[in-house]
């Protein structure tokens, strides 16, 4: 099995795994992912993040990626907290906090994790001994972990969250607009109409946004539903054609491009033991 997420408190989980693992389809919503053991290679459109202990990860849009653990066992498992981002307390510490002024930035950040996050980390795992006290305290150190991610070099990407561009705006009601109708062949021309865009302008937006272009981030999205089918049961045929795919050879080569295998193949494997998808 590849690993299981604990909930620790609202918003945040633990990820843990003790072995490593093929390509993984990943979603992720706004979210900030710290790691605290092991290792993990994530692929945003061309993006390679290597997760490492004392990394973090900020997400401030929807993203669709693929994840492989490369550095876990049993003795020393991966590990990583999961934490989500909501607008109105990530606006809440900025309004408390006037010295935070908003910043402009891409929409997802990775570096070291910002001073003070490990040791608030540190402060909720150990708080999982006292179930009496996590109602109360708990909830003040997710606000102090928001608060240092405020304070780190991923800060620009949490204030995307909470700021009112209407460029970002417009890219995500596209991004919506796009996992809605999957199943259709949308020229990209019509996703800028959708956005209230030019072409031009909102080809550029979105990758600034997302890192990859309005084409990637839709095949991406359509491979992780079909493959959810395939391992919910469904023939591989019917999961491509129900996510717009109508070349089979087409679909089972851009499958394999993105998760290493088959279909086919990549369900034999996956059929060893359910897929919980880590942070």
């Amino acid at each position: 099995m590849p690993g299981e997420s604990l909930p620790l408190l609202e918003g945040i989980s633990l990820f843990s795994a003790q072995s490593t693992e093929s390509p993984m389809a990943l979603f992720y919503e706004p979210m900030a992912i710290i790691v605290l053991q092991g290792e993990m290679e994530v692929t945003i459109g061309q993006a390679v993040l290597d997760y490492a202990p004392g990394t973090c990860f900020v997400g401030s849009i929807d993203l669709p990626v693929t994840g492989r653990i490369t550095r876990a066992s049993r003795e020393q498992p991966y590990l990583a907290l999961s934490v989500t981002l909501g607008r109105e307390a990530l606006a809440d510490l900025l309004a408390e906090a006037p010295q935070m002024t908003p910043e402009r930035g891409k929409c997802f950040a990775f570096g070291p994790v910002p001073e003070g996050l490990f040791e608030a980390c540190a402060r909720l795992l150990a708080l999982q001994e006292a179930p009496q006290d996590l109602p109360v305290i708990g909830p003040m150190i997710r606000r102090e972990m928001l608060y240092r991610l405020l304070r780190g070099p991923q800060a620009p990407a949490l204030h995307q969250i909470v700021a009112s561009d209407p460029k970002l705006a417009q890219v995500r009601r596209a991004l919506s607009w796009i996992r809605s109708h999957l199943d259709e062949s949308v020229p990209v021309h019509d996703m800028a109409t959708c956005a209230g865009m030019s072409e031009p302008s909102f080809r550029r937006h979105f990758r600034a946004a997302t890192g990859m272009s309005p084409l990637q981030y839709q095949k991406a999205l359509r491979l992780q539903a079909a493959r959810r089918s395939i391992l919910a049961g469904a023939e591989i045929a019917r999961a491509a054609y129900a996510v717009g795919y109508e070349s089979s050879s087409q679909f089972s080569r851009e499958y394999a491009r993105m998760f290493g295998l088959s279909p086919s193949k990549d369900l034999k494997r996956l059929r060893g033991g359910a897929s919980a998808e880590p942070a």
